[in-house]
């Protein structure tokens, strides 16, 4: 599995990627919803998920470059190794 390459970039609530020749190839927008007790999510969660979403790539990208360098047994390491394979599709 790949994901759409980089650069991510944000507009609001609108993660897309842009490619080398400055087309969008994919967007995502992300909503406002509600939580399990029917409370409506803020603007500003709307707004940090979009964040996060944007970052993505770059995070998973630094965590095998981590890995890369420094590989060893602890927790954090392994905390790494879950994410990565989960970015990748990999389900417990």
């Amino acid at each position: 599995m790949s994901h759409t390459k980089g650069p991510w970039l944000i507009s609001g609530s609108t993660v897309y990627a842009i490619n080398q020749d400055d087309c969008n190839r994919f967007s995502a927008r992300v909503y406002e919803g509600h939580d399990d007790f029917d409370k409506k999510i803020s603007r500003e969660e709307v707004e940090a998920n979009a964040l996060l979403m944007s970052a993505a790539p770059e995070m998973l990208a630094a965590l095998e470059a981590v890995l890369s360098v420094a590989d060893r047994a602890t927790v954090e390491f392994d905390l790494a190794r879950t994410a990565i394979a989960k970015a990748k599709g990999a389900t417990k």
